[in-house]
């Protein structure tokens, strides 16, 4: 009998680059530049080579994933929430211009890949780093750098040719650090093998040349990502649609490794990018308030992170929505890991076997993730109250067998109430009574319910319940109307949680003659 064939993105990725490269190690790499704050968008990439990297292990191959960090790339812009202050390190590489947030890192390029690495360290990425601030200065670029200054015409038409861009007069293949730090000031002019030296003009007119070996002088990216690609050895690597096109960054770098650096192009595994909700432009690192890794992992476990970038194709745009949209999946991943451990089938499963990473435990509790933002907030966020809540709303096997799950995710809901929930979702019991506009038959119906038996009727969710629907049945005001104002009167709002079991939890929190005086509008 036939193995079935996955139809799973990264499966099917995978056999690609084995079919490609038959033989050898592999590695797959990720590239980025330390500008400013990584956005969960980023992770796409990181996720993508981290995965394939992985199952290519468990193929039996020897296989990495390298990811290089271009941290001598320069600072082009300063983003939203770095002090303006920090426009005069414009043009210095990244890696020498001074941490803007104090003293934590050593570098600008430190803080924000500092940041990014406790992430993925949180994610269970498994990856080696490589800086191109150290790189240079030992040498492992020399030869790329002599290869390129000496096939320099031919560099420069290829990449005419194959981006149908003619590069202007100003264009130099390397950038030099000057003695002031910058990668601006000193303009190519030439270079002497001989020396191993080239030669630059400054901005004043000084000239003068600088060894091209100890780690002043910078290929152009154009040249740096395929000259990468020869002297590593790269098999594949993942990158955005924008380098993908016909004629853009990949079809010119594959021309250049062959021609001019004797290498072959990594296997390409073009990705779209993942947009806020609502956003129809990639998230930018100088924006300042993007949605971070750190901040996706206060709201959700590593494994949702995982499960959202894994489970559709690369070539799919993805929308991350930290609003609503997390009750939708949070709730889809606690189906399909609940079929994972109960041996079922679901269309998500390759994708859940991707997010677990050979965990195969309970990471969301079968409670909904609604359910339980209304329960904290109508518990007044008292987790003695929340077991007793949920007990009372039917939850009371889950609670018993998944306590502890349950008591992780609500860290996670106090962080999404604090920070990303709409206020249609949020809630409060106020102190004070805000003004209200009741029909009368609406304040009948609170006067009525206040005069009922809530000794007996408040003693448990169900009891709540009905004596809600029998003081409604025995008097003019309808349903809706009559929820209204209820809701109105306990949290300014028109809606909230289920009516029976938060009646009865105010009256356990807050006490029975509160609850009168507050349904009599007098408190």
């Amino acid at each position: 009998m036939e193995t079935p064939v996955s139809k799973y993105w990264l499966d099917i990725v995978v056999a690609q680059i084995e079919a490609a490269h038959p033989k050898g190690d592999l590695i797959v790499e990720s590239g980025h530049s330390p500008s400013g704050n990584y956005h969960v968008g980023f992770l796409r990439e990181f996720i993508i080579s981290s995965a394939i990297a992985a199952k290519l292990r468990e193929h039996g191959r020897v296989a990495k994933h390298l990811d290089f960090v271009d941290d001598f790339d320069v600072l082009r812009k300063v983003p939203a929430n770095v002090s303006p202050d920090w426009e005069r390190y414009l043009g210095q590489p990244l890696y020498l211009v001074p941490d803007p947030f104090g003293d934590c890192h050593s570098s600008y390029g430190d803080h924000f890949l500092g940041n990014l690495y406790v992430s993925l360290k949180q994610l269970g990425a498994e990856f080696e780093s490589m800086r191109a601030s150290v790189e240079y200065p030992r040498g492992i670029f020399t030869d790329s750098i002599e290869k390129s200054l000496s096939r320099l015409d031919d560099a420069k038409r290829i990449i005419a040719e194959v981006s149908h861009r003619q590069l202007g007069e100003d264009w130099s293949p390397v950038q030099i650090l000057s003695d002031q730090n910058s990668l601006r000031d000193w303009q190519y002019t030439g270079w002497d093998k001989a020396k191993q030296v080239v030669r630059y003009e400054a901005q004043s007119g000084e000239t003068g040349e600088i060894s091209y070996t100890a780690g002043r002088v910078k290929l152009d990216w154009r040249l740096d990502w395929p000259a990468r690609w020869a002297f590593l050895g790269i098999s594949a690597e993942p990158f955005g649609r924008d380098h993908a096109s016909k004629g853009g960054s990949y079809d010119t770098g594959s021309v250049l490794v062959r021609d001019i650096f004797g290498g072959q192009p990594p296997f390409p595994i073009p990705y779209e990018f993942v947009n806020l909700l609502g956003q129809t432009k990639k998230m930018s690192k100088s924006a300042g308030d993007v949605m971070t890794p750190a901040d996706a992992l206060e709201i959700m476990p590593p494994e949702i992170v995982r499960y959202f970038l894994g489970k559709a194709r690369p070539a799919k745009t993805l929308f991350f929505d930290s609003g609503l949209g997390l009750y939708n999946l949070v709730d889809e991943y606690a189906k399909v890991e609940a079929d994972a451990l109960a041996g079922r089938d679901n269309e998500f499963k390759e994708a859940y076997q991707f997010a677990a990473q050979g965990s195969f435990e309970r990471k969301i509790s079968s409670v909904p993730f609604s359910h339980l933002v209304s329960v904290y907030q109508a518990a007044l966020g008292n987790h003695e109250v929340i077991w007793r809540l949920l007990e009372r709303t039917g939850y009371e096997a889950i609670v018993r067998d998944q306590k502890k799950v349950i008591e992780t995710e609500l860290t996670f809901v106090k962080n999404w109430l604090e920070k990303y929930a709409p206020p249609e979702v949020k809630f409060t019991v106020t102190d004070k009574l805000s003004p209200v506009e009741l029909s009368d038959d609406q304040k009948a119906f609170l006067a009525a319910l206040s005069e009922a038996d809530l000794e007996t009727g408040l003693k448990d969710a169900q009891s709540a319940h009905d004596l809600i629907y029998e003081t409604i049945q025995n008097g003019p005001v309808k349903p809706p109307e009559a929820f209204q104002a209820l809701y109105q009167v306990l949290i300014g709002q028109n809606s909230g949680p289920r009516a029976g079991a938060f009646l009865a939890t105010l009256a356990e929190l807050k006490g029975q003659s509160w609850l009168i005086s507050r349904l009599l509008l007098e408190a």
